[in-house]
């Protein structure tokens, strides 16, 4: 994508991962916002690398 766009963003209420016995290989994120829910497959590797950069991020924020 070559033009950048603004894209909606809105706070996250809840997720859950949920794992599928027929494809062990990746693991369903759903996340809850007031305008519904999204869902995301997901490989142990971007799980990986979602984990790590969330906790990067969320350690360079300010407490409340």
């Amino acid at each position: 994508m070559s033009d950048e766009q603004e894209l909606p963003a809105f706070p996250i209420r809840a997720y859950q991962l949920i794992p599928d016995p027929n494809q062990p290989t990746v693991v369903a994120l759903a996340i809850e916002t007031e305008q519904g829910h999204s869902l995301f497959l997901a490989t142990r590797k971007i799980l990986e690398d979602l984990g790590k950069d969330l906790l990067e991020r969320a350690a360079k924020m300010p407490f409340k």
